[in-house]
């Protein structure tokens, strides 16, 4: 199964591009106190420093000023795996769930990591047309299918007919049209508000219904021809607008560009234009992910990595495991009020891990089974704590 298009692609490729002779070094490193700096040796430019204390985490430098993380004791530990998974796109990105990682930041009414964006804003609006009864996929296909099916009648017709006279398909079409054109503009006209519109209004629709069976005639069609037009059913004798559903999103969407500057203009586009998109989209949040934080997201996933990769070498130099997988010989230095506490936070941990996973993305068979053992190791782990809680109390 192929991977994913990364949407932030692009971002991903200058942060790449910007940050290829990067390195870490660990500053300070004393339990949950750090300070880890990720740069190019020799220059500051595009730099990152990482701060951490019991729950927190705070960056600094060229990228990602000013920004402070909570939420769990080891913020190292959270960034390593809350809302990720490595390698998740087709460009080795990693799938961060920007939007979790955001909640995170404290003081988020004064750090705002999202700005107004005019290609969101023209993606909402197509993609809303897309999904519309009358201008969607579904109703270019049906139109699609109609025209088709017209041919095929039409070829029918001139091969058996012995007139000679037959009106083409392109001027039956065009005189459904123009009908069409007739009728709709009459509608919107100021004649309406005259004495004598009833009699007109039913001259203009008598014309319409003709223009359009014309359209729709099979005279000269044997039954066993008629049984051979499968669609006749689902798509005759029904209007075919002149402009094409394609066309007319289009045409939508050149006016929407030029309405796109700022977010005021967008939103007073999208009132003065409910016909097409609907009344809800007041509650549309034109705002994306500013191009500056995702790059200082990846810039903390990689060294978060980077980190993990020095303690593991470390450790290994030592001669221990940098990450058992199974806990043996383990001490409890507590009480059971403490060890009650801290099984406690691991299960709500693990719940809250569960639930921050994102149902909307898309995971790999891989990428499905490596979460999977993440939450099994984590559930072994906190029963050989409790095992051995029993066994020392």
């Amino acid at each position: 199964m192929p991977k994913p298009a990364n949407p932030y692609a692009q971002t991903y490729a200058n942060f790449l591009k910007n940050t290829e002779e990067h390195v870490l070094n660990v500053i300070h490193n004393d339990g949950l106190y750090r300070h880890l700096r990720f740069q190019e040796p020799g220059t500051r430019m595009w730099s990152m420093d990482l701060v951490t204390w019991p729950g927190h985490l705070a960056t600094s430098g060229d990228i990602g000023e000013g920004l402070v993380f909570s939420r769990e004791e080891d913020m190292i530990g959270f960034f390593a795996s809350a809302g990720k998974v490595d390698g998740h796109y087709s460009d080795g990105a990693p799938s961060i769930d920007f939007r979790y990682w955001a909640e995170k930041i404290q003081g988020r009414g004064l750090v705002d990591v999202r700005k107004y964006d005019a290609e969101f804003f023209l993606q909402l609006v197509r993609e809303h047309l897309e999904e519309s009864e009358e201008l969607g996929t579904e109703a270019q296909e049906f139109r699609d299918r109609q025209l088709a099916l017209l041919k095929k009648i039409d070829d029918l017709r001139r091969r058996y007919s012995c007139n000679q006279n037959l009106p083409s398909l392109d001027e039956r079409l065009e005189q459904h049209f123009t009908a069409q054109d007739d009728v709709h503009g009459f509608e919107n006209s100021i004649a309406t508000l005259y004495t004598g519109q009833g009699t007109m209004r039913r001259r203009q629709h008598d014309v319409a219904r003709k223009a359009l069976r014309e359209l729709w005639s099979t005279d000269g069609l044997s039954q066993a021809e008629m049984d051979g037009l499968d669609d006749w059913f689902e798509l005759a004798d029904i209007e075919i607008p002149r402009q094409s559903p394609v066309e007319r999103r289009e045409e939508i969407l050149d006016d929407a560009r030029w309405h796109a500057e700022s977010e005021h203009q967008a939103h007073t586009w999208l009132r003065d234009n409910e016909e097409h998109v609907g009344s809800d989209t007041w509650e549309w949040d034109l705002r994306s992910f500013d191009a500056h934080f995702l790059f200082a997201c990846y810039c903390i996933d990689a060294a978060v990595r980077l980190y993990r990769e020095h303690l593991a070498a470390q450790q290994a130099a030592e001669g221990t495991d940098a990450q058992p997988s199974v806990v043996t010989g383990l001490r409890v230095e507590a009480g059971p009020e403490q060890l009650a506490a801290v099984l406690d936070f691991a299960e709500r941990g693990i719940g809250r891990e569960l639930g921050a996973i994102d149902p909307r993305m898309t995971y790999t068979d891989d990428e499905a089974a490596a979460m999977k053992r993440h939450f099994e190791h984590a559930r072994q782990g906190i029963d050989a704590l409790r095992s051995a809680a029993r066994k020392e109390h």
